[in-house]
């Protein structure tokens, strides 16, 4: 066994050293290549199977070659279906190629169904494994950031895990989720997961788990990403699908014999940048000769930025095994991945497992099919951004902290001369922050053919995520002192249930008339609960504080704990009809009822139609010989929005501190209080959305694409607002009267350069503009966006006004320093106070991507470039150290500020000061690859090596270490954008991996 194996291993390497091609007797060959009208076909490929020898026709459409008895012609050209043909005695091999229309015919998944994309009416978009972003790729949104038009995906942060933005066609909502609706192998997933808090406008501490709703799925069990953008295409799920959906299929068996697969890399990041900071020689010397300060000046040169940086290494690995028969398929994986942050501890480690069956029975008329996807991940995490706490935020410190102080002292402790001047390494070091989840998402599907084109269809899914997140503070931290040690246990469980049923009916009429008609009804159930213990008073550190909470001291300890049940009932029904293969109609209407919602109102329905002509079809269009494809779209509908959290139609009785009372001078009795003043009026967020869009392939498919013209509006926006008296608290959750208004354009392109026997060139664009707009708002402005930072924490930095892009920037416009180095706002009423006025939006003015794909030979090479053009950022980071009073503080700051000529009583006030350029053109990926050739092993199916790079370089204008950025800065529930406050920064990347199939 071990020489079977020795021998194999070997010959593998032989292999991929030395490719070997043995040729019989040869004889010459010409022929012609023709269409099927038998026009003469130019530049088509006729290549020797197996090798890279080859020919294309000349203008003629002939051509000629020499090859074996036994050699294999194929024959290829764009628009038209490949051929192969096998040489034997022949020497005159004229050749007729068909009309390819398999990508008129490729399949892709629809809502509760699949069709043939010929056959779409709305406004979709799909992603097939060669076509995701490649190199270190540790979750599915990043598989699509870039590579579909109207869809833009923001970080949220470059550390492991993290979650992302995704909006779809736009801002829709002021207070609701603005994610959309992710289906993993029909399951939709539980919105709760979705938001930066995990939990949209509840108020719970959800500090337990990830914000990434989808980091528990491996990217190499994925097959494909659908993503559903207007209403005709989307309103089959109706209440949730206001932002778009986004339905993830993953890989199943085939028939055939069992593959074994495996994939892996390995990678290594770091940071592109570091923040310009003072040297410890000019802190010291702009302080005492400038400032006349000689305190604080401990004799260090310390970069704090080299104290929490790293070199960050990753590796991946992912074994399949996969086959069946024709009644039996399928497919399990494994998968590993070990992901190092670019920052000290920040980790990720991720355990995937997952299973599909299919059986078919009963003369193929059941068909059964099970789904399970198993998954850990353990996080660690230094404190950065909104898990910082009490102890200041780790990036902040790292760029601020006086450079002259040192990591050590002299007897090895951590230098910490007094509680306002923390030492970041001592923060990395002594805070154990780590998180382990646990999710399992699973699904049984059954379908019945009960007579011919009647199909019953059953769906039971459940999504299941255990998350605990413990965090230890040590006593040691110099701002722990006081209070000793603290220790926090975070408690998070999410359950969801979902029964489906549909009844789908297909036919043809009198062989022009396609008719599918589909009714189904669907019940979820969603349950959250979980628990918070924060404990303090800890002496030492020889004991895990969150394995011995009871050594704490019992007068700080907090507990809370809290419980959420959801239910949504629904029933739906579509029609598709297709007349000659020319004309289109698709028809959907659901009714969702939410127990979200008050009884006035718990029900709503979102129809919606789309039309389309293809007019490709139509004989006089293809008399012109012009139109490879050509459809004309239409489509209307009403989508909903439930996001708001829960029980705002109901009264809710809890209890707070304010709720306790005194009795007999010492005892402490809880009591109860209402929590929320009830709206049995409450509703769904309604966006109604109107598309027009063309479909088009010219010159026999070499350019093909799509452009689409969309218009949607969203109104009865739910907002938390002054509750009318009487009530029992003083705000509630509503509807307002406001309109979010989205207009854009959408264009994608594909064309194929170069198509020759031994080098293809192949290229996608893709190009969105949106124009956002506030309408009808009923009160003058919305605040959101607060700033943090010295003289800064609490202060509004955008509005939510009419006639305005949503989150617009509001405040002072800065004109510069007087002579005194105060800074001059503009003022131009004469009033007292300087004008408040808006001062640009977060969101772009378009946005694009490039993607060059070469082929030659055996080599491939994919480079892709993605940029966003026209957004402001606040750079909350800049103004909380780029001024003179800061340094005066004795923190560290920026080179230009020390020539400035501000003065150390200049306020800090939020202006246009600190809002940037955000615009930026970004190498995302280049990968280079060699497929070896495989005939001659017959063990080994195929064998690929890569090298990527991701983030390779960044033009930009952005002083910060990264303009996609989006820290969450939201003001009562109500989201921010464009904001960056010590955000993770996004690192550059270098990844080796392999791929082989045996």
């Amino acid at each position: 066994m071990k020489k079977n194996v020795g021998s194999k291993m070997v010959t593998l390497l032989l292999f991929c050293c030395i490719q070997l091609t043995v040729f019989g007797q040869e004889r010459g060959i010409s022929g012609t290549v023709t269409d099927p009208d038998g026009a003469l076909l130019p530049g088509v490929n006729i290549v020797i199977k197996g090798t890279t020898r080859g020919t294309t026709t000349n203008l003629d459409g002939e051509y000629s070659l020499t090859a074996s008895d036994d050699a294999v012609l194929v024959y290829s050209f764009i628009g038209y279906a490949s051929q192969e043909i096998a040489v034997g005695n022949q020497s005159e091999i004229n050749v007729i190629l068909a009309t390819d229309l398999m990508e008129l015919d490729e399949i892709v998944v629809t809502g509760y169904g699949v069709t043939k994309k010929s056959d779409l009416t709305g406004a979709m978009s799909s992603l097939k494994e060669e076509d995701f972003n490649q190199g270190m790729v540790t979750s599915p949104e990043e598989l699509m950031q870039g590579r579909i038009a109207g869809v833009q995906i923001t970080s949220n942060s470059g550390e492991p895990g993290a979650g992302v933005m995704v909006q779809i066609r736009g801002a829709n909502s002021i207070r609701s989720n603005t994610m959309p609706l992710y289906v993993v192998d029909g399951v939709p997933l539980d919105m709760q997961n979705s938001s930066p808090d995990g939990v949209t406008g509840s108020g719970i501490n959800t500090a337990a788990s990830p914000t990434n709703p989808l980091s528990f799925l491996n990217t190499d069990d994925i097959q494909s990403i659908d993503v559903l953008k207007d209403a005709s295409a989307s309103a089959i799920y109706g209440a949730r699908a206001a932002n778009g959906v986004v339905i993830i299929t993953t890989k199943k068996g085939k028939e055939g014999q069992t593959n074994v697969s495996y994939s892996g890399y390995g990678s290594i990041s770091y940071l592109p940048k570091k923040i310009d900071v003072l040297s410890a020689e000019e802190y010291v010397r702009f302080r005492e000769d400038s400032l006349g300060r000689t305190e604080d000046h401990f004799g260090a040169n310390t970069n704090w930025q080299d104290e929490i940086f790293r070199a960050a290494y990753t590796h991946s690995h992912n074994l399949a095994l996969s086959g069946g028969t024709s009644q039996t398929q399928y497919r399990a994986s494994f998968g590993y991945l070990d992901q190092q942050g670019i920052i000290d501890k920040s980790d990720m480690k991720k355990y995937t497992g997952r299973l599909n069956i299919s059986q078919k029975a009963i003369n193929d008329k059941l068909t059964i099919e099970a789904n399970l996807t198993a998954s850990q991940q353990n996080f660690s995490r230094p404190p950065i951004g909104g898990r910082s706490g009490f102890e200041g935020d780790l990036l902040l410190n790292a760029i601020m902290t006086n450079p002259t102080m040192p990591v050590y002292t002299d007897t090895g402790s951590y230098f910490q001369p007094s509680v306002t001047k923390r030492n970041p390494r001592a923060m990395i070091d002594l805070i154990d922050d780590v998180t382990k989840e646990n999710r399992i998402l699973a699904s049984l599907t059954g379908s019945f053919e009960i007579i011919d084109g009647l199909v019953f269809k059953t769906n039971i899914g459940m999504d299941n995520t255990v998350s605990v997140r413990r965090v230890n503070r040590s006593q040691q931290l110099n701002y722990m002192t006081s209070q000793g040690g603290a220790g926090d246990i975070n408690n998070r469980e999410l359950a969801s249930w979902l029964i489906e049923n549909t009844l789908q009916y297909s036919r043809t009429f009198a062989e022009h008339h396609k008719i599918s008609l589909l009714a189904g009804f669907s019940y979820q159930n969603f349950l959250i609960q979980g628990y918070n213990i924060y404990t303090e008073g800890y002496i030492t550190d020889e004991i895990q504080y969150t394995n011995n909470l009871d050594g704490s001291d019992p007068t700080l300890s907090s507990p809370s704990s809290y419980a959420e049940r959801n239910e949504l009932q629904s029933f739906f029904g579509r029609l598709n009809y297709n007349l000659m293969e020319k004309y289109l109609l698709t028809a959907t209407l659901r009714r969702d009822g939410s127990t979200k919602f008050g009884a006035e109102n718990k029900y709503g329905n979102f129809p919606s139609v789309a039309l389309a002509w293809r007019v490709s079809q139509e004989e006089f269009v293809q008399n012109l010989n012009a139109f490879s494809n050509l459809k004309l779209r239409f489509g209307w509908g009403i989508t909903g929005n439930q996001e708001i959290g829960s029980k705002h139609s109901l009264f809710s009785i809890g209890t707070s501190n304010a709720a306790k009372a005194v009795m007999d001078g010492s005892t402490i009795v809880p009591g109860y209080v209402l929590l929320k003043t009830p709206n049995e009026f409450i509703q769904w967020e309604s966006t109604t959305q109107t598309n027009i869009g063309v479909d088009f392939g010219f010159f026999r498919g070499r350019l093909s694409g799509t452009i689409d013209l969309f218009s949607k509006s969203t109104t009865n926006m739910l907002l938390e607002t002054a509750a009318k008296l009487p009530a029992p608290t003083a705000r509630q959750v509503g509807n307002i009267d406001a309109s979010i208004i989205n207009k854009g354009i959408e264009v994608g392109l594909t064309g194929y350069i170069f198509d020759k026997s031994d080098f293809d060139w192949k290229i996608n664009v893709n190009f969105s503009k949106i124009n956002n707009t506030v309408k009808d708002l009923e009160v003058t402005q919305i605040a959101t966006g607060e700033a943090s930072g010295q003289g800064m924490t609490g202060v509004t930095t955008q509005v939510i006004t009419n006639d305005e892009p949503i989150n617009s920037f509001y405040g002072r416009k800065f004109l510069g320093l007087d002579e005194n180095g105060i800074s001059i706002y503009q003022d131009t009423d004469d009033e007292v106070g300087d004008d408040m006025i808006i001062l640009g939006s977060p969101l772009p003015d378009y946005t694009f991507s490039i993607n060059n794909t070469f082929v030659y030979k055996q080599f491939d090479l994919s480079i892709f470039i993605q940029g966003v053009q026209g957004n402001l950022i606040y750079n909350n980071t800049a103004q909380s150290i780029g001024t003179v009073p800061n340094i005066n503080s004795g923190n560290n700051t920026f080179p230009d500020v020390i020539t400035s000529g501000e003065s150390i009583l200049n306020a800090n006030r939020f202006s246009n000061r600190f809002l940037e350029d955000g615009s930026y053109i970004r190498l995302s990926n280049a990968t280079l690859g060699y497929n070896f050739k495989a005939d001659n092993i017959s063990w080994l199916s195929n064998l690929r090596i890569y090298i990527a790079g991701n983030n390779l370089f960044l033009i930009t204008n952005y002083s910060g270490y990264d303009p996609d950025v989006n820290t969450d800065a939201n003001k009562d529930g109500i989201a921010s954008m464009g904001i960056d406050n010590t955000n993770y920064p996004k690192a550059r990347s270098f990844t080796f991996g392999l791929n082989v199939t045996f």
